[in-house]
């Protein structure tokens, strides 16, 4: 799934791309990426057909275009699922599932190389939608609604699991994933495995501005989501981590700061954290 980085970009580019276009032709691949909002693939492309974008909105990392009668066409990436632009004429073959034509020119398609496809869209009701998007209660979206530090170390210490449990955990932050935690990590100096009971207020004050530091750093080395089919990868095409990332991904490379070798250690029965033992130690 995007995290809350990639997130905001796509929702930003997508404001420019489509907002105020009129929809002309809807294709769909694969039904099930419809379910369980629409029962066949004409009911989707009845509601979304000659309908105007007027506003792209963000809630967690799932994304509503309001259209302009009330409703709001929304869409959920899932694990894999991304949005890229195209040609109008460009034509729907895998991974896309599902393709948006606008009259103006352009379309937006709608892809998921995962198995299962995780992706999921639908036209809907705004309110329902917003019901459909609603992140978990309390959680904290760092880029849309920024707390007081104290509310974060609150936030963060309540259960008190290790920092790195903490941060990636979606019902206390939104799209916090393994990436931005990881890095975050590294960028403040904190052991993934320590106790936020165990940090002092300074501690908590640089763990929040490094959270902050690393989201934008992030935003901007995402360049243009929508030109990717794949822009949330932490790889490169030649299979090495991300070039903006500075741990995660990185297990035996030399850290950036001190070139000690980063570490992947195992914290839970699924979760691992890349740091590094000398900056974090």
């Amino acid at each position: 799934m995007p995290e809350l980085p990639e997130a905001e970009v796509l929702r930003r580019e997508l404001e420019r791309e489509v907002v105020g276009k009129r929809v002309g032709d809807v294709e769909v691949r694969t039904p099930g990426v419809l379910q369980p909002w629409h029962r066949t693939r004409p009911d989707f492309a009845k509601q979304l057909t000659d309908r105007r974008v007027g506003a792209v909105r963000r809630i967690g990392v799932r994304l509503l275009l309001d259209l302009d009668d009330d409703r709001s066409w929304l869409v959920d990436p899932g694990p894999t699922g991304s949005l890229h632009v195209e040609a109008p004429d460009a034509p729907v073959k895998a991974p896309t599932h599902a393709a948006v034509r606008f009259t103006a020119g352009g379309a937006l398609h709608l892809s998921d190389a995962g198995k299962p496809v995780g992706l999921r869209t639908g036209v809907l009701p705004t309110a329902e939608a917003e019901g459909e998007a609603e992140v978990a209660p309390g959680a904290i979206d760092l880029l849309a609604d920024p707390p007081p530090w104290q509310d974060f170390a609150r936030r963060l210490a309540d259960p008190d699991d290790p920092l790195r449990v903490g941060l990636a955990d979606p019902r206390r932050f939104v799209g916090l994933g393994d990436v931005s935690s990881d890095e975050i990590l590294w960028e403040a100096g904190l052991r993934p495995d320590r106790a936020p009971s165990s940090l002092s207020a300074q501690e908590f004050r640089r763990l929040y501005r490094s959270a902050q530091e690393v989201l934008v750093a992030a935003m901007k080395a995402s360049g243009s989501v929508l030109d990717d089919i794949d822009p949330d990868s932490p790889v490169d095409e030649d299979g090495t981590p991300a070039g903006h990332l500075n741990v995660h991904g990185r297990d035996g490379m030399p850290c950036p700061r001190c070139r000690t070798s980063i570490l992947r250690t195992k914290l839970r029965r699924d979760v691992h954290a890349h740091h590094c033992p000398r900056c974090q130690g």
